[in-house]
């Protein structure tokens, strides 16, 4: 459970770099999938503009919430504290992809188009 919370966490801070009227509109019917250094698939689904789906590496699946201030997303999934990414000055959108550095190594994101699982 701790590392599919940190996966959440880490996922927050992937679109770091990117600036829009409403940042998270790319993100609608879309998933971010994150793959870990480690090779551990984390994804997100956000089926609106308020919830979101997370599948764990371990297949296990969470329900959660996010939301948009300003130019940054902010996510939170169970008891877990809200994360939100720095500020964003492009959006994500489906096929942008990147690589973020985290603690415990490179992890790689990309959103796709609907729902990936």
């Amino acid at each position: 459970m701790k590392r599919f919370l940190l996966a959440i966490a880490v996922s927050t801070f992937a679109f770091a770099g990117a600036a829009l009227a409403n940042v998270g509109d790319g993100l609608v019917g879309n998933t971010v999938t994150l793959t870990g250094p480690n090779g551990a698939v984390t994804k997100i689904y956000y089926p609106d503009a308020s919830s979101i789906v997370v599948k764990g590496a371990d297949g296990s699946e969470a329900q959660g919430t996010w939301h948009v201030t300003d130019n940054t997303i902010c996510t939170k999934v169970g008891d877990a504290p809200e994360n939100c990414t720095a500020p964003i000055d492009e959006a994500p959108a489906v096929g942008s992809s990147g690589t973020i550095e985290g603690e415990q190594g490179a992890v790689e994101w990309s959103v796709s188009e609907g729902k990936a699982f």
